[in-house]
């Protein structure tokens, strides 16, 4: 037969046979450049409409009405993130569907007003039934990560907006808004472009070219007519079926600035003007590796940028996406009232208490002592999210901080040094009147005598020595205001502002009592020697 040309687009390849009498190319580099020059455009338009909008002032032009967006009480924190972002920038009416706990956690995060309205129609058993009654065979579904009957909500909200007023933007709620998103809106409808990198383009033909949740709409029959294509002509949810909007009416495209998510490829615009991931990674657990992935590289990036740019979304953010359930290891004497008090005030006053010696602030109506083993076994398997547990340090061991990390707790605590301990200790009893006794009838009387006898009595050591579960915790720390600072900000987003303590005494620190000859050299030093105080200071 000769040499055996493959003849493509008026162009011809050479090919040579292989082993199995199939042919193969004898220069794929070269078919993959030619191919590409002729599939893949220099310029958008070839692959799916794009009319971006103009950036001269119109005569007439569509001023943003209002807002709209679909949240249920598994991404609640995303939409408190979408609103406290929307918020910054546009103060018009917000629509919301979702159901009654996620309205109840957006109020609780102060973030509801009258320009705020809500409609219960999202709630868990009614979206199971949708996707029963419509979706079970559908074909458009084609993942298990997202939800065939919320996706439904989505046109509904536009509805519920546009019942109110002449347009609508309709937001998914892992968006974060980072500036004012008026644009010189000349048509009904306004599509965002996914602004696939050049290798990724074909993807629209899969998963969609334009991205379902940003949508600027003035057009009150688009969400009818968006509803009935997702449920009879689509192939990736709602998405794939906005490929065919711009031939059923006139649309605009948003920039690159807009709607920036992991799709871009890590092709990232130097403003943006909104963000779109998954704040959390619980959405992504049925996601494969490589979404997991692109997901978490558009998170670190937008953080930053946050970070840099918005250091008040920024806070929020860290707020927002803290541990859903906190246990903390109260070290006695160094400050746990204070951070109990501190932490149930601010950012974990939302969350449900299980303090130990506080019969108003847990459940189990538990006064006057610590929790057991098995006491806390159970809250740490039978706690819901968003609950904040804390007991003393002697009363935890290495099993039950185990099992707590195990079921998703984050575990901390705060260190004193051993002698400033002792001091607080002795200092505060004798102001109480409380006794202090280690395995037997023994009381110091004195400072001397108590440095004395936290040496000598194992039993009683075990106030001031390093549990040997430290290692195991989420963090570590010895308390002060720079430190507990920075372990505000960096776990919950919050902001320190310095209170009056609680529980405190007279003590005026070791090194004033070591000077004033109440505790002498030869008894601080055998504290100094002990191996358990090399081992605690290893953690400060």
């Amino acid at each position: 037969m000769g040499n055996p040309r493959l003849k493509f687009n008026h162009k011809e390849f050479g090919l040579r046979q292989t082993d199995d009498d199939t042919y193969e190319l004898k220069n794929t580099e070269v078919f993959q450049k030619y191919f590409d020059s002729e599939y893949v455009p220099q310029k958008h338009g070839y692959f799916f409409h794009e009319n971006p909008i103009s950036q001269i002032e119109p005569e007439q032009y569509h001023k943003i009405e209002s807002f709209c967006f679909v949240t249920t009480e598994n991404i609640q924190r995303e939409a408190a993130m979408l609103l406290k972002s929307l918020r910054k920038f546009h103060d018009q009416p917000v629509y919301i569907i979702c159901d009654k706990l996620s309205k109840r956690f957006l109020t609780n995060q102060g973030l509801v007003d009258d320009n705020v309205i809500f409609k219960i129609s999202a709630e868990r058993d009614e979206l199971v039934g949708i996707n029963k009654d419509i979706f079970h065979s559908h074909k458009c579904i084609a993942n298990n990560v997202h939800n065939p009957a919320a996706i439904l909500k989505k046109m509904d909200v536009m509805d519920f907006a546009l019942e109110h007023h002449s347009n609508t933007f309709f937001l998914d709620s892992d968006i974060i808004v980072l500036d004012d998103l008026q644009e010189y809106f000349q048509a009904k409808v306004v599509l965002s472009p996914h602004h696939y990198p050049r290798q990724s383009i074909l993807n629209g033909y899969e998963n969609g070219f334009y991205n379902a949740g940003y949508i600027f709409c003035a057009s009150k029959g688009f969400p009818k007519m968006w509803k009935q294509m997702y449920l009879t002509d689509s192939t990736f949810f709602e998405q794939e079926c906005m490929n065919r909007i711009p031939d059923v009416c006139k649309v605009q495209t948003f920039s690159k600035e807009h709607n920036v998510g992991f799709w871009r490829g890590g092709i990232i615009p130097k403003h943006i003007k909104t963000l779109h991931f998954h704040i959390t990674n619980g959405v992504d657990k049925s996601r494969d590796a490589n979404l997991r992935r692109l997901n978490s590289n558009i998170r670190d990036t937008g953080v930053e940028y946050m970070k840099t740019n918005h250091i008040d979304l920024y806070n929020y953010y860290l707020q927002m996406t803290c541990p859903r359930k906190v246990a903390f290891v109260h070290f006695g004497k160094a400050a746990g009232v204070y951070i109990n008090q501190y932490l149930k005030s601010t950012c974990l006053k939302s969350y449900l208490k299980y303090f130990s010696w506080h019969m108003d602030l847990n459940p189990y109506r538990v006064a006057d002592r610590d929790w057991t083993i098995d006491e806390l076994e159970k809250i740490c398997v039978q706690a819901e999210d968003y609950s904040f547990a804390t007991n003393h340090h002697i009363n935890w061991d290495s099993k039950i901080i185990k099992k707590f990390k195990d079921n998703g707790w984050f575990t901390f605590t705060f260190l004193r040094r051993p002698e400033e301990v002792l001091c607080s200790l002795y200092c505060f009893s004798t102001e109480q009147n409380l006794h202090i006794r280690g395995g037997g009838d023994k009381e110091p009387k004195s400072l001397e005598e108590m440095f004395d006898y936290a040496v000598r009595d194992n039993a009683f050591a075990k106030v001031w020595k390093a549990p040997d579960y430290l290692d195991q915790l989420d963090y570590v720390a010895e308390f002060n205001e720079e430190n507990f600072s920075i372990f505000l900000l960096e776990h919950f987003g919050e902001v320190y502002e310095p209170r009056p303590r609680a529980n405190t005494s007279l003590n005026k620190g070791f090194n004033y009592f070591r000077e004033a000859g109440e505790i002498s050299d030869e008894v601080a030093q055998k504290l100094f020697d002990h191996p358990e105080y090399k081992k605690h200071l290893s953690y400060l």
